[in-house]
């Protein structure tokens, strides 16, 4: 089954993928995570502080009803002020009685201004029919029966006297003291019975503040406040839910069993629900915020964090690409030079800089262009040498096919004329011709070597007076390896001429070792002097073939071209004891020529590689 390729091709798009695989993807999980776990979260914050609101709420409130306490304990408890109301004095006919009364108006505004604020209002019912307000101009109406009387039917009245001087709070209270203001709005009320009067009538104080300042600042939002007494009953305060919710909730309120300072956080319907109780009054103020606000404060805050952290998310991957193309910018040269030496160009060298890992690959890609470039040239060079080779073969055998038809016709005179000898010299010569005229045969196997080379030293004899021994020693499974043409023959040749001596003897041994086959010629002539031994061994250039042109130099070069440079000649030589010449070739056999088969070079595939 063909494997499903699915990353890209490039390193570039490699990277690309793996940081969104690895970054990209975990991030936008985190982000979603944070974002569906962000809401309970922040919901809480939110809530807390909405409670936190709510408590400084109730506390402003707890203080505001300190405030109004101690005025009416500051009223109740002034001897002047009880002295005033004890008094028969008639302040519009009696200057004293004037100035008292003005004093106890103003200590009525000081204390408002000072304890209360100048939204507060102040009354005493005077049971001689008088009303004592800090609002402005009562001071007229005060005699007025008709205010009297109506204060006196208000239902705090009776509840103030049967207190007999403890506080009574009330609200709302929409009575005839707050149309004193003019302010359209309920009022929170202190109502308390004075005590201390010798007269069988009540004398009664009221403090009044606007219900706006009561609660203070209203919840945001569409919020409201709920007034819920000790009892569980709905004082003030519009409520936003229905009727069967409101009864659930002030039924729930009722049943709790808190601290005084303690408050609860609840829901209902669409509503948050804050409550907490007025210590001083036993009351509880109940919170109703729009739970979509807090929602809606939510979904900004958390766009707006999720907003910059994909702005900042987006600009680490611009910065993370920009330095991926800066890095790998290299790597796109180095690809684009690599495809220019694919298409021929030699010179397509890559610019290296710094000294990372990409610069060393770039380096050492130089480095192989600059061998490969090389390792060309002495190709071409081993090429052009072994051209000159064999043209300098084929420039040896000047014009074959003429000199073997006349020696033919040479031989059968001589053998017409009864000189045997001559025929026999003339067919040797005949056929070292015909295998000089096999040129398109440049390999061979041994055994057609030793069989040429055997024509050659009957030659040889005749001319030495049977002076030359010649002794072959070569397995007959080595006799079908592969060997050059004429590469026997100029060494042999070599050692008739310069053995020094006869009667000679030439030796050709065979072996097979791990380097390949070894082929030995020696002989026990006079042998080479060292000096002498180490320029040809050193040069092997010395051309002493006078048949065929091809020196020992020239058997070497051949045989390194075309089996590789571990093959070759060797030589050694001792003063008096002769010299010997090893023939290093690979061990492997000639193809047959029969089938149109051509000797596989692979020695020499394998030195142009190296």
């Amino acid at each position: 089954m063909k494997r499903l390729n699915v990353l890209p091709r490039s390193i570039r798009g490699k990277i690309l993928v793996s940081f969104f695989v690895c970054i990209v993807i975990p991030i936008g999980t985190i982000f979603y995570n944070y974002y569906m776990s962000s809401g309970k979260v922040v919901m809480d914050e939110a809530r807390r502080g909405n409670e936190e609101a709510h408590r400084q709420v109730v506390g402003n409130m707890d203080d505001l009803t300190e405030r109004v306490l101690k005025a009416s304990n500051l009223i109740m408890n002034d001897p002047e002020f009880i002295e005033f109301l004890e008094s028969d004095d008639d302040w519009e006919t009696s200057y004293l009685s004037l100035r008292r009364y003005n004093n106890i108006q103003q200590k009525l505004v000081n204390i408002r201004d000072i304890l209360l604020g100048s939204d507060a209002i102040i009354a005493v019912i005077d049971d001689r029919g008088y009303v004592h307000s800090t609002a402005s101009g009562p001071n007229n109406r005060s005699k007025e029966k008709a205010l009297f009387e109506a204060l006196k039917k208000e239902s705090w009245t009776e509840a103030a006297i049967a207190r007999k001087g403890w506080p009574v709070w009330q609200y709302p209270y929409a009575g005839e003291i707050g149309k004193l203001t003019g302010v359209d709005e309920p009022y929170f009320t202190l109502s308390r019975w004075i005590g201390g009067s010798q007269r069988e009538g009540a004398d009664l104080l009221m403090i009044g503040i606007p219900g706006s300042v009561f609660f203070g600042t209203q919840p945001k939002g569409g919020g409201s406040f709920l007034l819920i007494d000790g009892q569980g009953n709905l004082l003030g305060g519009a409520s936003p839910l229905n009727a069967e919710q409101t009864a659930r909730l002030l039924q729930k309120i009722q049943g709790a069993d808190e601290q005084p300072d303690a408050g609860t956080n609840d829901s209902i319907g669409d509503y948050s629900v804050t409550s907490r109780e007025i210590p001083r009054l036993g009351w509880r103020v109940v919170q109703l915020v729009p739970e979509k606000l807090f929602w809606q404060e939510l979904g900004g805050l958390r766009d707006q964090s999720i907003l910059w952290l994909i702005g900042v998310s987006f600009l680490f991957s611009i910065v993370f690409i920009y330095f991926m193309i800066r890095f790998t910018k290299p790597l796109q040269q180095l690809v684009r030079s690599m495809n220019r030496l694919g298409d021929g160009d030699l010179q397509a060298y890559v610019e290296v800089r710094g000294d990372d890992e990409i610069a060393i690959v770039g380096k050492h890609y130089n480095r192989m262009l600059k061998r490969l470039q090389q390792l060309i040239a002495r190709l071409s060079k081993e090429q052009q040498r072994k051209e000159e080779a064999r043209f300098q073969a084929l420039q040896a055998q000047i014009n074959p096919h003429f000199l073997f038809n006349t020696l033919n016709s040479i031989k059968w005179m001589a053998t017409l004329s009864g000189a045997d000898h001559v025929s026999r010299m003339i067919t040797n010569l005949g056929r070292l011709l015909e295998y000089t005229m096999r040129t398109q045969q440049e390999v061979v196997t041994l055994e057609e070597e030793l069989t040429h080379l055997k024509v050659y030293l009957d030659l040889q004899k005749i001319r030495f007076h049977e002076n030359i021994r010649f002794k072959v020693d070569v397995p007959d499974v080595l006799r079908l390896n592969a060997i050059l043409k004429f590469t026997l023959q100029p060494i042999v040749e070599n050692a008739i001429v310069h053995g020094g001596r006869t009667p000679l003897t030439v030796g050709i041994q065979g072996e097979e070792t791990e380097q390949g086959l070894v082929l030995t010629v020696s002989d026990d002539g006079v042998g080479i002097a060292e000096t002498k031994l180490k320029e040809l061994s050193g040069q092997l250039n010395q051309d002493h073939a006078r048949y065929s042109g091809i020196g020992i130099h020239n058997v070497n070069e051949r045989i390194k071209l075309h089996f590789g440079r571990d093959f070759g000649l060797r030589m050694s030589s001792v003063i008096g004891e002769g010299t010997v010449v090893k023939i290093l070739l690979p061990r492997l056999e000639r193809p047959s020529l029969t089938d149109g088969g051509s000797f596989p070079l692979t020695a020499e595939r394998k030195e142009n590689d190296s």
